[in-house]
Parts: structure tokens; sequence; C-alpha cells
């Protein structure tokens, strides 16, 4: 069975082009590294004294933890649908807690492997303070809010509305309504598109699909199922972080804990739940 959606292809793939701006940003910090070396050892001309290059590299420790810290940022970033005021907030702040108290941690193991200990962990603290504190601001900052536009315009200008499927099971073309989509199941190398009284077999991965739908209204609830948001009628908890999900259909779908929180803020707003 060979299946084609004829009316949208993705052209843009957000999560690769700001993968290539991480690896770009990181080879910018290393060169930011050098400059400040070089720039300690003018100093040191300048005041005619002497110029340690290990010390100078130690307190550049900072730049290089922006890399790991900026690559887990990212892949937390790319797994969130909608970001309110606080949780970009807590994105911003999070990596800037945790930069400041795993930096001094990181430059006490270094001084005592190899400078003899001659430095402690508040010395280092202290430091990280008084000079780096407004670096990790500014580009923790503009990581996080220049992800949140890079994606807003990407869903905004570069996507438009998937309306229609095209299956085709020989010399049969059916059309379905995306908005009488119940919800799409893994079943690789395919999918399956639930509707209310059947089911196609279609030739796409549920990612590529995914990236064709409206996020708002085709939410994610298992790593190998999404449903249609307004398709859902009632869910009900398993005690144990997981849920069931009532279709409107009568069908039960599992709701898994990973993916709860975001299935949850999408069936409030859509349902205009009042709590």
């Amino acid at each position: 069975m060979v299946n084609t959606i004829r009316n949208y292809k993705a052209t843009l793939d957000l999560s690769e082009n700001f993968g290539k701006a991480l690896l770009m940003l990181s080879g910018g910090f290393l060169c930011i590294v050098g400059l400040t070396i070089f720039q300690d050892f003018l100093e040191s001309e300048r005041n005619s004294s002497a110029f340690y290059f290990n010390e100078s590299i130690l307190f550049k420790t900072v730049w290089f933890l922006f890399i790991p810290i900026l690559a887990v940022l990212y892949k937390k970033l790319k797994n969130e649908t909608s970001y309110s005021h606080t949780k970009t907030a807590i994105f911003i702040v999070s990596p800037i807690i945790v930069h400041l108290f795993i930096l001094p941690f990181v430059c006490m193991v270094f001084s005592f492997l190899f400078y003899e200990s001659r430095y402690d962990l508040y010395k280092f603290f202290s430091y990280t303070l008084a000079h780096d504190l407004y670096k990790l601001v500014v580009i923790y900052t503009t990581f996080v809010l220049g992800h949140i536009l890079s994606r807003n315009t990407y869903i905004t200008e570069s996507k438009p509305a998937l309306n229609t499927i095209v299956v085709n099971n020989g010399k049969d073309n059916t059309i379905l309504n995306v908005a009488d989509i119940l919800q799409i199941t893994s079943a690789t190398p395919y999918i399956i598109i639930h509707l209310e009284n059947k089911r196609h077999l279609y030739s796409q991965t549920l990612k590529s699909i995914c990236n064709q739908l409206d996020n708002d209204v085709f939410v994610r609830v298992h790593k190998s199922s999404v449903v249609n948001i307004s398709k859902v009628s009632s869910f009900k908890s398993r005690l144990n972080g997981d849920y069931d999900l009532q279709l409107t259909n009568g069908e039960l779908v599992r709701l898994s804990r990973t993916y709860a929180s975001n299935f949850k803020n999408h069936f409030n707003t859509s349902h205009q739940v009042n709590l």
C-alpha cells in the first residue's frame, strides 16, 4: 500500500537547524576562550607581571561548561510544545543556577589535580558571581528566547495547516479529512490512521506526520501514538502516573506519564476546563 500527502511537505527542519546553531555556538565559545587567554597575556605584559597559562585557562572553565549545559537545555526545550511565562522563566533561571553551582566544584577538582589545591571552593564561587554572572544571564536568556522565537516563527509562518490526507490503495484514492481523525498510531514502517469506524494503513512515520499536523490539535500521548484532542471525551488516572483516555467513539487510549502534563495543558485549553 503506497500513500501520499498531497497538500503539504515540510521544507524546514527546525531541530536540525537549531542543532547546527548549537554546534556553531560551541565553536564560538572555544574562540572566546582563546581570545580571553590572549587578553590575560596582554594584561600581564602591560603590567610587567608573570603570565601563567594554566591559571588563565582554569578561570575560563565557565565557557567550557556552556557547551554541555546548553546541549541538555536544548533537548529539554525541543520536547516542549508550549511555553508560558513561568515555564520560560524556569528554562532561563535553572541553567544559570546549575552553572553557578557546578562551576566551582569543577574548578576545584582541576585545582586539586593540576594546581596543588591552591584555590578553594569559595574563591571560585565568589569569582564567578563577581565576573561571570552577567555572561550566564545574557547567554541563557538569549538561547531560550531565541529557541522559542524560532519555534513560533516556524509554526506560524512556515507550516500551513494540513486539512486532508490522500490514501492511495491500488487504483482507489481516499481523501481523509484531518478533522475526522481520532488518533494516529505507529506500526513501523507505517502508521495507522484511526477514524470513527475505520482504520487506514499509511506509509509515513509518526514523527513525519506529526511535523505536518497542528500540534495544538494532535497531541502526543505515548511514544507510539498521538490523539486528536477534540476527540477526547474524558480521561482517568491509573494511579501510577499513567491515564486512560476515552475517545468519542468509546475507544480507550493509554496516556503515558511522560506526556501527561503537556496533554492536560492542551485538554484544558481546548475544552475550556474550569478548575
